[in-house]
């Protein structure tokens, strides 16, 4: 939980960030002019909150937003820095739920009983029945806080 926590805080900073910057003016050396046909129909379109969109996989502030018929214009600013943030949370994730299955079945695939050595040749082992159901693993995963640069 407190993983979850740190990025979240780190996410909020990040946006606190980047409104500052729009907020300043600095934002025009970094601004992109992007126009999209239809945004409400369009796949690669969504909103994300009310100055925050994604385009084509990227992270977008938004600056202006201007329509002219079908089409709307943002001048926006590309969000690197929360676009990392989130890739490496879900990369973490990802390699915490990979350890977790892979835990599940060497758990359930090694066997349970050991039968006494009876001779040279070799150990017995009793591994469960076909017919043992494994049981769904489901972890909520946070990742561990993002390094500084």
């Amino acid at each position: 939980m407190g993983n979850y926590l740190v990025f979240e805080l780190n996410k909020m900073m990040v946006k606190q960030e980047m409104q500052s910057l729009i907020r300043t003016r600095k934002s025009n050396n970094h601004s992109l002019i992007l126009k999209v046909f239809q945004p409400t129909h369009n796949p690669d379109f969504q909103r994300i909150e009310d100055r925050e969109i994604k385009y084509k996989g990227r992270l977008y502030d938004i600056i202006r937003e201007t329509k002219q018929g079908n089409i709307t214009i943002f001048c926006c600013i590309q969000d690197n820095k929360e676009e990392m943030l989130i890739a490496g949370f879900k990369n973490v994730q990802h390699r915490k739920i990979t350890l977790a299955l892979l835990h599940n079945l060497i758990t359930q695939a090694l066997p349970f009983e050991v039968t006494s050595v009876t001779d040279q040749q070799g150990i017995d082992f009793i591994f469960p029945d076909k017919t043992d159901r494994i049981s769904p693993v489901y972890l909520i995963l946070f990742a561990p806080p993002p390094e500084l640069a």
